[in-house]
Order: structure tokens, then C-alpha cells, then sequence
């Protein structure tokens, strides 16, 4: 007998899922712009993209696992969370160079949406958090 995944599924479930794509794409967008920047000093630290990434794949298969939905969002908090302040130490100084106008930092653009795709899979998880995952029976 075959059960639907989606059967019972409330809210918080489909936020997590949102959150869990949201990591995807900040790992992609991360790895993919900045991998190839060179600047001062390193910008690019691998260990962002695998935390989100491992986040994201941990917390899909929790969110599958009704028992196990409710704590999901936890890693993806922790995940996205420490994603975001690895992402601000490997990029605070080309931003604090283009703020004292040091040396401008070309890449501000892509920095931006980088660093607005993590603090939103960050967002959208705590939203997540306190959500129900799964309706009441």
C-alpha cells in the first residue's frame, strides 16, 4: 500500500521546504559566484556551501519522517545560522574596503544577493520552527 508524503502536512511543513530550497539556493549562488573572486583576502570558504547543503538534505529527509518533522527546522536554523556569520567574517573586508573606500569591491551585487538568500533561508527556517509540521489526527 502505497502512502501519500503530503497527506497530514500542515504549514510548517511546506515552510521548511521553503527554507530547505532557500539553503540550496544560497549554496549554489555562493559556490558558483565566488568560488572563481579573487581578492585581498579569501572570500570563498567551501565550508558555507557544505553546511548549507548538509543542512538542507538532513532537514528534507526529517521533514519526510512524521516523528521527526518538528525538529527539522532546528537544523536548518543552525545550519543557515552559522552559514551566515562564516559568509560575514569571509566577506567583511571587501565590504569594510569599499565602505572607507580603500579599494572597491567589484562584486557588490553579488555579495548582496548571496548574503540576502542566506538571511532568508535563516528567516524562513525560525518561521518554520514554530509552525506545526504535521496536522492533528
Amino acid at each position: 500500500m502505497k502512502q501519500n508524503i503530503l497527506q497530514n502536512k500542515a504549514a510548517g511543513f511546506y515552510a521548511g521546504l521553503a527554507a530547505v530550497v532557500l539553503c540550496i539556493a544560497s549554496a549554489a549562488a555562493y559556490g558558483i559566484t565566488f568560488s572563481g573572486i579573487q581578492y585581498k583576502e579569501p572570500i570563498f570558504d567551501a565550508a558555507v556551501c557544505v553546511l548549507l547543503a548538509a543542512a538542507a538534505v538532513i532537514a528534507a529527509v526529517m521533514l519526510m519522517i512524521d516523528k521527526l518533522a518538528p525538529f527539522a527546522p532546528v537544523f536548518l536554523c543552525a545550519g543557515s545560522g552559522i552559514a551566515l556569520m562564516m559568509y560575514i567574517h569571509a566577506i567583511i573586508w571587501p565590504v569594510s574596503d569599499t565602505i572607507y573606500g580603500i579599494e572597491p569591491f567589484t562584486h557588490m551585487t553579488e555579495l548582496t544577493l548571496c548574503a540576502v538568500l542566506i538571511v532568508l533561508s535563516f528567516v524562513v527556517s525560525e518561521v518554520s520552527l514554530y509552525m506545526k509540521k504535521v496536522k492533528a489526527v
